[in-house]
């Protein structure tokens, strides 16, 4: 954990790193680092961001955050802090064991191009079932996020899996992932991401939000659809294909 965080100024970062699974440590350590501005519920954390930067950046977090509770509802009411540093290869929400903490990559907040209501849908939203959690959160991500991100950075996300339907890989395997084995085992994390986001997608749009979301409850495709995962595949490569 300590190599992926290497740059980091300060030595009571680290100790948070090392001592981050301890529960009654988890408000310092997010407190350890430098405060860049709030606002509505969001913390912005960074020593390389401009006051002015930062600000601007924490206005368009509250923005992605509205969209998430207004589509999946107030399951997470506390802050939400946000660290964007040089140093992080890629964004992560829940980083270090620490619920309401993403790590975000500076280079992404700088272009434009994190995946922020990713990575929020994931703490309003969290689940142990990779395919799912991933899935829903590359859907939302493509459809209402603010800007193009991984894994599709603006491309049609449909396009992209139709052109993924020859990987010899069903979907009951990536559905197996649990967290935090990566989705990707497999496939590369790409092309599961790509691969869950469409078919999530195909589900909501098809089926609506309130199945999907008995579906996220309970794991349960036969008892949410009437039909297999199996099924569903075969339901959701023939509109692909048809696209």
């Amino acid at each position: 954990m300590e190599t992926t965080l290497r740059g980091f100024q300060g030595k009571t970062l680290l100790l948070c790193i090392s001592v981050a699974t301890l529960s009654f440590l988890v408000i310092q350590c997010a407190a350890a680092l430098k405060v860049a501005t709030d606002c509505d519920n969001i913390r912005i954390l960074s020593s390389e961001l401009t006051s002015e930067k930062a600000a601007t950046y924490c206005r368009y977090a509250a923005g992605e955050r509205e969209k998430v509770e207004s589509l999946w509802g107030a399951t997470w009411k506390e802050p939400i802090s946000i660290h964007a540093h040089s140093s992080y290869g890629i964004s992560m929400a829940r980083a270090h064991g620490m619920p309401g903490f993403i790590q975000m990559p500076l280079g992404r907040v700088q272009t434009k191009t994190s995946a922020l209501l990713h990575e929020i849908t994931h703490i309003y939203a969290p689940h142990d079932n990779r395919f799912l959690q991933e899935g829903l959160a590359v859907y939302l991500q493509d459809k209402i996020g603010g800007n193009p991100a991984f894994p599709n950075f603006g491309e049609d996300l449909w396009v992209l899996a139709r052109d993924r339907l020859s990987f010899d890989i069903s979907l009951a395997s990536l559905n197996h992932v649990r967290f935090p084995t990566p989705l990707g085992i497999r496939v590369g994390e790409r092309n599961a991401y790509i691969l869950a986001g469409s078919f999530v997608g195909f589900l909501i749009e098809k089926y609506g939000m309130p199945m999907f979301r008995r579906l996220y409850e309970t794991e349960d495709y036969d008892i949410v659809y009437g039909k297999s995962l199996e099924i569903l595949e075969k339901e959701w490569r023939s509109a692909l294909e048809g696209k």
